[in-house]
C-alpha cells in the first residue's frame, strides 16, 4: 500500500494524504481521522525515509561501544543495548552500534557518525568522571542521553542509579548482621560509577565505625581473574584481622572473589560474606547464590530509549534527570559472621 493508492481510494490528492497522516494542522480533523483509518485498515505503512523527509529527523539513534577491553562480554552493557533497542523498534526507529576501530577513540567515531548525518541522537554509557564523548557531544547539538552521569551533569540528560547510596546501605546491612571487618574491592577509579561506589564504602564504614584494615580497599578490579588475584591477597592478611566480608563493585567481580574463597579451601557465606552489584541473573545461579544490589538493567535500557526519543522528536526546554535506586537482594553468600550459606 502506498500513498498514492491511498489516494485514489480515497479520492484525495497525495498531497492531502500525505500531511493527513503527519498531523499537519492545516487539515481538517474529520479528514485526518479519515485517512488514518484508511491507511490502518489497508496496512499502510510510512518508511523510515518517507519520515526523515516530512519531518526532518533521523530516526536512528547512535551507540558507540565503550574502549575497554572486556567490552563485548560486558552483561550489564549487554541489558542495557537489548532494553535501548527493544524501545526504539517499538517506535519505529533504529539502533546503531558500532565499536572503535584501533588508533581510534570514541570521540573520533562520534565525529564521525555526527558528520555523516547518519544518527538523529545518540545514548553514551559507561561514564568517566571527565568523560571526553559527553563534552563533545555538549557542542554538537545533536541530542544526546547518558547512562550514568559525570562529575559535572546539570546541563545534559541523564539516567543513573544512586551508587554511593547503594554502598552506605550495603554496608548498612553488613553491619546489621554482624560484621565490622568489611574489605571493599572497587572497579576503576576514572569510572563515576566506581568512584560512588568507593565513596558510599568509606563514608558508610566512617558513619558505622567499621574497620577498615591495611589493604581492605583495593582499586582496580575490573574483571574476575583481577578479583580472584586481589581475594588471594586479603585472604592473605592473619586470620584475626582478615575481613569476614567483601562488597564488591559488580557481580563480576564478586564471582572471581568466590572462586578464590572456594579455591582456598573456604566456604562463601560461612568464613567470608561476599555481595556483589547489578542483580544479574548469573548471580542466582552460582553456589551459594550471590547477595546483590540489583540494578534492573533491561528496563535502564528501555527508560533510556524514551528518554533519547522524547529528546529527538520533542525538544524539551529543560533536560531530564533520573536517579533510580538499588534494590537490596539477599542471598546466601551473606550471612552473619560464622554463619551457614542455606
Amino acid at each position: 500500500m502506498t500513498i498514492a493508492r491511498l489516494a485514489q481510494h480515497l479520492g484525495l490528492s497525495e498531497g492531502t494524504i500525505s500531511r493527513a497522516l503527519n498531523n499537519y494542522p492545516d487539515i481538517a480533523e474529520k479528514t485526518r481521522k479519515r485517512v488514518q483509518k484508511a491507511a490502518l485498515e489497508l496496512g499502510y505503512r510510512p518508511s523510515s525515509s518517507a519520515r526523515r523527509l516530512a519531518r526532518g529527523i533521523i530516526e536512528t539513534v547512535g551507540f558507540v561501544l565503550p574502549t575497554t577491553r572486556n567490552q563485548h562480554s560486558d552483561p550489564f552493557l549487554a541489558e542495557i543495548l537489548n532494553g535501548l533497542a527493544t524501545e526504539l523498534a517499538v517506535h519505529d526507529w533504529d539502533l546503531l552500534v558500532t565499536s572503535v576501530p584501533d588508533g581510534h577513540d570514541e570521540v573520533d567515531v562520534i565525529d564521525r557518525l555526527v558528520g555523516s548525518g547518519k544518527v538523529g541522537g545518540f545514548v553514551v554509557a559507561r561514564t568517566q568522571r571527565e568523560d571526553a564523548r559527553v563534552n563533545y557531544l555538549r557542542e554538537s547539538g545533536l541530542p544526546f542521553v547518558v547512562q550514568g552521569r559525570t562529575d559535572n551533569p546539570n546541563d545534559y540528560s541523564w539516567l543513573d542509579i544512586d551508587n554511593e547510596q547503594a554502598f552506605i546501605d550495603a554496608i548498612r546491612y553488613l553491619r546489621d548482621l554482624g560484621h565490622v571487618k568489611i574489605a571493599c574491592l572497587g572497579g576503576d577509579p576514572a569510572m563515576n560509577f566506581a568512584w560512588q561506589r568507593r565513596c558510599g564504602y568509606l563514608r558508610a564504614m566512617k558513619e558505622q565505625n567499621g574497620h577498615i584494615g591495611v589493604g581492605y580497599l583495593i582499586d582496580g578490579i575490573t574483571d574476575e581473574l583481577i578479583a580472584f588475584r586481589a581475594t588471594q591477597r586479603l585472604l592473605s592478611i592473619t586470620k584475626n584481622d582478615r575481613p569476614t566480608a567483601i562488597l564488591c563493585v559488580t557481580d563480576a567481580v564478586a564471582i572471581g572473589a568466590m572462586q578464590a574463597i572456594s579455591r582456598a579451601g573456604l566456604t562463601v557465606g560461612r568464613d567470608i560474606s561476599i555481595m556483589g552489584f547489578d542483580g544479574l541473573p548469573i548471580g542466582r545461579a552460582v553456589h551459594p547464590a550471590l547477595t546483590t544490589l540489583h540494578q534492573d538493567s533491561y528496563e535502564i535500557g528501555r527508560e533510556v530509549g524514551r528518554m533519547i526519543l522524547d529528546l529527538c522528536t520533542h525538544s524539551p526546554s529543560a533536560p531530564t534527570q533520573t536517579l533510580w535506586q538499588a534494590k537490596l537482594t539477599p542471598r546466601a553468600s551473606v550471612n552473619p559472621p560464622g554463619g551457614s550459606p542455606a
